[in-house]
């Protein structure tokens, strides 16, 4: 029986309060949902706040809303780390419509903990309200809260394959939990079982949730083909309570929702997710959650879960697929599940492997965001569209199957990319039978068929038939079926085609780049390799200027081991177009960020080698570089054991004509 003492002292726990403080130059308020802070001292422009655990566990969320007295900038400290995210905190200047990050350059992280570890740690960020009575909303991480459910639920109503119903009602508040429905039950057609915030504070997993839903009843080639083979069932904020009332959910006494999975529930929530498991005969689950806030692996993608033999098989399926679906600028997921052995039925992802019949079950831990990557709810909605595109093209396994995947598999993709890129420069004949046969053979998969074309494209622009390989080109364009890779692959193809083919005006190049740069979430290198084929297409013209600028945005993407040698050949660029001085600064800018590399000891690698080249040829064009400085660079770049003998030999010979001038 529910004790109604302990709801009635919960309720009090929980409920928003206006915090206000008149001494400041803002007041602070959290009287909203989702709100959450409580402030230790706002006195001028600085203010001093912390999480309100409400009687849990330290935990990092917070939420409140700033209005200011006067303008001015002000500063907001947190004692303890961490507390604020590697972007900064998420900022809304709209009352809570829009949300951006604030920027890592706005925050003063606390430093690492010293051997005095109770010395307070603070970290702050600082923010500048432009004039009086302006109102702006601070958080920890990009909410999502009940009305941005029902807002994206509200836009897709008139959708048919969405049915939205509720699981069951809150024991707090007594709120409506949202069931949400894809597509229909049938013969033949399994069912699975959506998850996420079992922790109130983890908002970034709802919006890769939501990215999901949208895909799966879409009409587009993913959601019709998930439709022909799963019913998806998707509770899309478990603890409703805990998020309206802005409460942080993880490690809630004396269990959360996400440890509540055993035979006696607390909760109404997890009890109903059992009971429409029974009911739906639920084989598969997916359960969304976020880390910890930041640091190592908690700003890395990862999956977590029970690592039953079949289960592994199968995850490792659908993250070759995610591979291939991703945004390609976001990272494939790492796979954490732990020994079989250790099992606790208490959480949602082992419970739903241990049940009988069970085919996949595993959690996605999605960073609140991560340093170098655009991470927001745009992305994060992307990527989950991506994980329903990778959930159809991954032909999942029972525990007991015997046999393989077959032509749908990821090993069938990857054997024919691998197996092509060996032998077309060597044996095109060869190359051009292994691609025809998966095109001709009505087992191959769609992937695998746009595989070939792609592949069959590559081996036309090294045949130099420009006019086939466009043609094959424009039917990976044109194919629905192409994976998110594939579809930059030929892109990249179409770039390379036009910079190759001496028919190509400069107008013809600057067009296809511009459809490549189209696509959604690019990879850095995908990028960089874009503006180095036009670089150089335009340095073959004679056009340095042109040439000068798409280097420029090279640099701006590329690798860090690639700076050197990028500055290098904006330089020679900037020597044709008559700048001396520009060139100058742009090979001391390359011997400064070098030697910052390659400072005590260059890397033992590739790339540590091509750097010690790098920084060679930029010394030597210098002209007002010493001997001694040539000859250091000369040095490092003969001492390296990966640099070829080649370069070392005409090294030696530069340095003998330098020796004999002097």
């Amino acid at each position: 029986m529910r004790s109604t003492r302990l709801d009635l002292a919960l309720l009090l726990c929980f409920l928003p309060t206006a915090i206000v403080a008149a001494e400041g130059k803002v007041a602070i308020r959290t009287d909203f949902p989702g709100g959450n802070v409580v402030v230790v001292k706002n006195e001028g422009g600085t203010v001093q706040l912390a999480p309100d655990l409400r009687g849990g566990p330290v935990w990092f969320y917070w939420h409140f809303e700033a209005e200011a007295t006067e303008p001015g900038t002000v500063t907001f400290s947190f004692a303890g780390s961490p507390l604020i995210g590697v972007r900064g905190p998420a900022v809304s200047r709209d009352g809570g419509k829009m949300w951006e990050w604030l920027g890592a350059d706005k925050v003063q992280y606390a430093p690492p903990p010293e051997k005095d570890k109770k010395t307070p740690r603070f970290e702050s960020f600082a923010f500048t309200f432009k004039e009086a009575k302006q109102k702006v909303r601070f958080a920890v991480a990009i909410p999502y809260l009940q009305h941005d459910l029902d807002a994206f639920l509200d836009k897709n109503k008139a959708n048919p394959h969405l049915k939205r119903s509720v699981l069951t009602e809150t024991r707090i508040g007594r709120r409506p939990v949202d069931l949400i429905q894809i597509g229909k039950p049938g013969d033949g057609v399994r069912a699975v079982l959506l998850t996420a915030r079992h922790h109130a504070c983890e908002s970034m997993a709802s919006f890769v949730l939501e990215g999901f839903i949208q895909e799966a009843m879409s009409d587009l080639p993913a959601g019709v083909e998930l439709r022909k083979k799963y019913v998806l069932y998707a509770v899309p904020i478990v603890d409703t309570d805990g998020v309206q009332l802005g409460d942080q959910g993880k490690n809630r006494l004396p269990h959360d929702h996400n440890r509540d999975y055993g035979a006696e529930s607390i909760y109404p929530e997890i009890k109903a997710i059992q009971e429409l498991a029974d009911l739906k005969k639920i084989q598969f689950a997916l359960d969304i959650h976020c880390p910890y806030l930041r640091g190592d692996i908690h700003e890395a993608f990862h999956f977590v879960g029970l690592g039953l033999p079949h289960i592994k098989d199968n995850l490792k399926e659908y993250t070759g697929w995610l591979k291939e679906e991703r945004p390609q600028i976001a990272m494939t997921p790492v796979d954490l599940l732990v020994d079989a052995a250790k099992v606790n039925r208490k959480m949602n992802s082992h419970y739903f492997a241990t049940r009988e019949n069970a085919i996949f079950s595993v959690c996605l831990e999605v960073p609140y965001t991560q340093p170098n990557v655009p991470l927001d709810a745009a992305m994060s909605r992307a990527y989950g569209q991506s994980m329903l595109r990778a959930w159809v093209r991954t032909k999942f396994l029972p525990a007991d199957h015997e046999g393989d995947r077959g032509l749908e598999s990821q090993a069938e993709l990857q054997t024919l990319r691998a197996k092509f890129s060996k032998i077309y420069r060597s044996t095109p004949k060869e190359a051009e039978e292994l691609a025809t046969q998966v095109l001709e053979s009505k087992k191959s998969s769609a992937a695998l068929r746009v595989e070939a074309n792609n592949l069959l494209t590559l081996l036309r622009l090294h045949q130099k038939n420009y006019t086939e390989a466009t043609r094959l080109n424009e039917a990976v364009g044109k194919d629905p079926q192409a994976t998110t890779l594939q579809q930059l692959t030929s892109a990249s193809l179409r770039v390379q085609i036009a910079c190759s083919d001496p028919k190509a005006t400069a107008t013809d190049v600057e067009a296809v780049l511009a459809d490549a740069q189209q696509l959604a979430y690019p990879s850095a290198e995908y990028q960089a390799k874009l503006h180095e084929l036009v670089s150089e297409f335009f340095q073959r013209r004679q056009d340095f200027e042109k040439a000068l600028s798409h280097t420029k945005k090279q640099l701006g993407v590329a690798a860090t081991y690639e700076s050197g040698k990028l500055l290098n050949r904006m330089a020679t660029y900037q020597d044709q177009l008559k700048r001396p001085a520009d060139a100058l600064a742009t090979r001391q800018e390359a011997v400064k960020s070098l030697r910052s590399h390659l400072t005590p000891m260059p890397p033992r690698s590739i790339f540590g080698a091509n750097m010690t080249i790098d920084l060679f040829e930029a010394v030597m064009g210098i002209p007002t570089s010493t001997l001694e400085e040539k000859k250091a660079a000369a040095k490092m770049a003969l001492d390296h054991e990966v640099v070829s003998i080649a370069t070392k030999e005409r090294i030696r010979k530069a340095l003998a004509e330098l020796e004999k001038k002097e």
